[in-house]
């Protein structure tokens, strides 16, 4: 029994010993035997490659698959056991994430290889449609966009000014030759860079399908070199069945200053003159702008066209503002 035990606490010893080179990445035998040395001790070069063949096979047998590649050795990892909340959670990323989001095709394939060992019982948990779903579902198909946000990605993390074209909401094409990114973030189903603009002098939200022509610059933001987000104060007056409720933080820094029977006066700050207008006119004839005048003003432009649209008022003189899409988005 003693040999037994001594021939299977090897084995042990070699799979461990095996698996920690792996992880470092894919190697070739060479590399494998002389991080084994201490369990190769005295062992020939062919003996111990014959002892990786098969401790490979013994590996397969745990689910943990070594794939061989023209004398390359490449650890893809073993299917872990999975609990039914585990796969209710694998489900629950399978059923958030819509095809129309640049990063679908790599989390699909990431479940697929979490999930292709499963057993049938398994399986039939995770097949199980979620009822508690919270699609991101982007307005756009963004899939075609993924290689522009893989390389923002890279700049934010290497702290590298790029350059693009941006073509705003009007369709006018403007070039922006020094730009530095600091975030990417989804909302209102779209992707948007957050980034300072050397042209606007401030940090606006780039809708990122509307990039073209990027590059990365040959430079370094210097550390702790962040600009930041100069948010809008702003009031405004909510009514109706919200008065009651919970009121929502769609905003920042967000505060009743004045409550009525039928009325709330709330102060906020907000990432942008269009972002609080577009917010504040989902709540319909109930949100009414306060202040700032300017911000008032807009609101009050945004109404007019939409009357206009409508056939509420005339079509009047025909001045305008600068619209919504002037401010902190472009």
């Amino acid at each position: 029994m003693m040999l037994v035990h001594e021939h299977a606490t090897t084995i042990i010893r070699r799979l461990a010993a095996l698996l920690a080179v792996l992880r470092n990445g894919p190697c070739s035998f060479d590399r494998l035997y002389r991080g084994m040395e201490d369990v190769f001790d005295g062992v020939a070069k062919e003996s111990a490659r014959r002892m990786i063949n098969r401790d490979i096979g013994h590996l397969a047998s745990l689910g943990i698959r070594v794939e061989r590649q023209k004398g390359t050795y490449i650890l893809r990892g073993g299917m872990p056991v999975f609990d039914e909340a585990e796969l209710h959670a694998l489900a629950l990323i399978r059923d958030t994430f819509d095809e129309r989001h640049p990063q679908a095709a790599q989390i699909s394939r990431l479940l697929q290889r979490l999930t292709e060992q499963l057993t049938e019982a398994e399986q039939r948990i995770y097949q199980r449609r979620v009822s508690r779903q919270a699609m991101v579902r982007p307005a756009i198909d963004y899939a075609p966009f993924a290689p522009i946000i893989e390389q923002l990605e890279k700049a934010i993390a290497a702290r590298q000014p790029v350059s693009f074209v941006y073509e705003n909401s009007r369709k006018i094409r403007r070039p922006h030759r020094y730009v530095e990114p600091y975030d990417i973030e989804f909302y209102d189903r779209h992707f948007y860079l957050v980034a300072y603009s050397e042209r606007g002098k401030r940090v606006l939200d780039f809708r990122i399908n509307r990039i073209s022509d990027l590059r990365l610059l040959d430079q370094r933001l210097p550390p702790g070199t962040e600009r930041r987000r100069h948010l809008i104060t702003f009031r405004y007056r909510l009514t109706g069945p919200w008065v009651q409720d919970e009121i929502s933080e769609r905003f920042d820094e967000q505060q009743v200053i004045e409550r009525h029977p039928d009325s709330l006066v709330i102060e906020a700050k907000g990432r942008s003159e269009f972002f609080i207008i577009q917010t504040l006119l989902r709540y319909r004839s109930h949100a009414e702008l306060l202040h700032p005048p300017e911000l008032r003003r807009q609101m009050m432009e945004e109404v007019r066209r939409l009357a206009e649209m409508y056939g509420v008022v005339g079509q009047g003189d025909g001045s305008s503002s600068g619209g919504v899409g002037d401010g902190g988005m472009v």
